[in-house]
Formats: C-alpha cells, structure tokens, sequence
C-alpha cells in the first residue's frame, strides 16, 4: 500500500476534477472532499488506511446539450487511456460516463437534477505517513 499524505491526494483528487470542468467548459461549483476509512487491495484495514472523495457540481453547459459535454470528456478520458467504466444514455439529454485512471483513481460525470453537472472522483486507498 503506498503512503501519501491527504493533502496530496486532495490536490490530485482537485486536478482531476478541474480537468474534467476544462473539458465541460463550466468552472466547479460547491465542492466537497472528504476522507473516510478504506479496506485496501489486500484487505488491509486500520485507521491508517484512507481514500478521499471529491464531489462537486458544475452549471448546466452554454450553448451545447449535457450529452455533448460528456461525450466530450468520454474522448478526453479515452485518449489519456483511461479505462471506461459506465457509458449510459438514461434520458433525451441525460447520461453518465466514468471512468478509472492507470493510478486508480475512479472519475464520473453526470447530468444533476435539475440541471447542470455532479462530478465525483474517488482516491484509491492510501495509508496515512
């Protein structure tokens, strides 16, 4: 299990989702990161052992649909090899895409109600230094 302190996963857990508004072209909007506990890989669990949540929201998109803005980052995250891990189109303009990053890292975009964006990143697990 690699140690990391939780500031430097919270800044990792904020440039992914400020990647992920870049590409929305909608800046973030009441953000929320939180630490909890976290059982690792191997079953490790103590409480040393943490993953980080960020959740954020983002305005509706200007001048495009909300399934252009997440087709957009579906691309984005693709051509960074990202593994895609829920593609869906629930609605006329309504859908959700995610996807897990080489470092572990779980990203997800999706329509809010009743409008705009939610954005959630989770940290893999980490033990405290």
């Amino acid at each position: 299990m690699e140690t990391k302190s939780e500031a430097d996963v919270n800044a990792v857990v904020q440039q992914h989702a400020e990647q992920i508004a870049k590409v929305a072209g909608q800046p973030l909007e009441n953000p929320k990161l939180q630490a909890g506990p976290c059982t690792g890989k191997l079953g490790e669990d103590s409480d040393t052992i943490y993953s980080v949540q960020g959740v954020y929201n983002l305005a509706p998109p200007a001048g495009e649909t909300h399934l252009a803005v997440i087709r957009k980052v579906h691309e984005d995250w693709k051509s960074k090899g990202y593994t895609i891990t829920d593609d869906r189109t629930v609605g006329t303009d309504d859908g959700v895409v995610a996807a897990k990053t080489p470092d572990g890292y779980k990203l997800d975009i999706e329509k809010a109600n009743p409008d705009g964006f939610a954005v959630f990143v989770y940290s893999p697990c980490y033990e405290r230094p």
